[in-house]
């Protein structure tokens, strides 16, 4: 145990002594902090861009009119069901506000056509001359003008990738289009709208048990729905730890070959030791960058949480099932084992590898060997009862995500034991072959081509005599 400890130490040490390792650490927050404030700026510096409408009369700028202000209500409406959802408060001075917004707000502003047909708004729209509006005098970014048919209401714009109001434009057009047929068959503008109001609303409703539903009720809510988000995020933080452990596995293990730094060591320790010291310090490593990630966001999360009354109302469902043991314990297993057979195997591999450029004719087997598992991670995600999902649960290196994943589902106990099992067998298989390798490579010196005589030496056999 001492000569693990020790082996443990020295490479951990070097690890975090190295600057680059502490860049990595900063970068992850700092980015964060970076692209949320460019997302909040980019939001808000996004420019107020003026459009007209040519028609003889205003039907069809009326309806845009109207779809903006559709939209905005809609907007309102998700806004206030989230924070339903999340069972924050509602201040009573800030219930939803019944007028529409104030147009001047908006990112498109309808101004007065300064000419009627395109050549007359051609220097406007190619912004050699301005127009007035409520924000001052701007170049016209778009106009909407009718076809001589009438069967079109054409879209004249010179930026062709910014299409947000062409796309509200053909949504009022659609809405205008079926009030119009709702008339000519004599039925008012409020039809649909009475019609829909009389739909039957489908609320979601989770069966329990007599006493469970007289206690907590039938009713879905975000203590439901969160012990998936955490197994998800359970899973695919053991994903994200195991794709962060190739470059420090495969460019450490290369070094010392290179170097005949195995040589040193293993005069001193034996092979096991050696190789349980660096996978508890890779293991370290990571544990201590996601940690620090995991305290920043805490940080944050704290923050955010003593200036937005509620937050910790909603926070709580997600602690909850962090903390229940059906989902953690059976996730700490998982990621156990998960750790140790994706850590042996790059150890191993990295073990075969003289130079950087060996070890990149091998990061691409192993990110496709990394890739599947998030693919089933997704796939689970979407739908935890699939049976895809519960053949791939029981693949090895699928085992520890999806076993994760299905936790929420409630499976038979029989399935989480013999999982657990399959993972552990496997686990074990691993470090066997893991440690052959690994001698074979880094001791006796074998090659990614002298896969023949590393094979030989699994086995334990021995090469005929030339």
């Amino acid at each position: 145990m001492r000569n693990i400890l020790l082996i443990f130490r020295r490479d951990y040490l070097g690890y975090v002594k190295a600057w680059g390792f502490w860049l990595s650490l900063a970068a992850v927050p700092l980015f964060m902090i970076i692209g949320a404030a460019l997302a909040t700026f980019a939001a808000q510096s996004s420019p107020v861009r003026y459009f007209a409408v040519v028609e003889p009369g205003s039907i069809y700028a009326e309806a845009i009119e109207a779809e903006f202000q559709r939209r905005e209500q809609a907007d309102a409406e998700r806004a206030s069901e989230l924070v339903e959802q999340l069972d924050l408060p509602v201040p009573e001075e800030s219930a939803p506000d019944t007028d529409p917004v104030d147009p001047a707000s908006r990112k498109f502003i309808q101004v007065p056509a300064p000419a009627t047909t395109i050549d007359g708004l051609r220097p406007y729209l190619l912004g050699e001359r301005t127009v007035s509006g409520p924000l001052g005098d701007k170049p016209l970014f778009a106009a909407f003008i009718l076809s001589e048919g009438g069967g079109e209401l054409e879209y004249w714009s010179d930026d062709v990738n910014v299409d947000q109001l062409r796309y509200v434009a053909k949504s009022a057009m659609l809405r205008l289009a079926r009030r119009e047929a709702l008339a000519d068959a004599g039925l008012g503008e409020d039809f649909l709208k009475t019609v829909d109001a009389g739909a039957f609303d489908v609320p979601a409703r989770r069966i329990r048990t007599v006493e469970e539903q007289d206690t907590t009720g039938a009713e879905v809510t975000m203590a439901d729905r969160a012990p998936m988000f955490v197994a998800g995020g359970l899973a695919y933080f053991l994903w994200l730890m195991v794709f962060s452990i190739i470059q420090y596995l495969l460019m450490g293990t290369i070094e010392e070959r290179s170097n005949k730094i195995f040589d040193t060591l293993l005069t001193s320790v034996k092979l096991p030791e050696l190789l349980a010291g660096k996978l508890l310090a890779v293991f370290a490593v990571t544990s201590t960058m996601m940690l620090s990630w995991g305290l920043f966001a805490f940080a944050g999360g704290t923050i955010v949480s003593t200036q937005i009354p509620g937050v910790g109302n909603a926070i709580a469902p997600f602690m909850a099932a962090l903390a229940n043991p059906a989902i953690i314990v059976p996730g700490l297993i998982s990621f156990l084992l998960g750790y140790i057979m994706y850590g042996m195997t790059f150890m191993a591999l990295g073990s075969l590898c003289d130079t950087i450029q060996e070890a990149q004719t091998l990061l691409s087997p192993m990110m496709i060997l990394l890739m599947l598992p998030m693919f089933a991670i997704f796939i689970t995600f979407q739908d935890p009862g699939s049976p895809l999902v519960d053949i791939a649960s029981w693949i090895p290196f699928f085992t520890p995500f999806l076993l994760i994943l299905r936790m929420p589902q409630d499976p038979p106990l029989w399935e989480v034991l013999a999982q657990m099992g399959l993972m552990a067998a496997f686990a074990l298989l691993i470090l066997w072959l893991s440690t052959k390798v690994y001698r074979a490579g880094a001791v006796h010196g074998a090659g990614i081509g002298d896969m023949g005589g590393m094979l030989k030496r699994m086995i334990g056999l021995k090469g005929k005599a030339a």
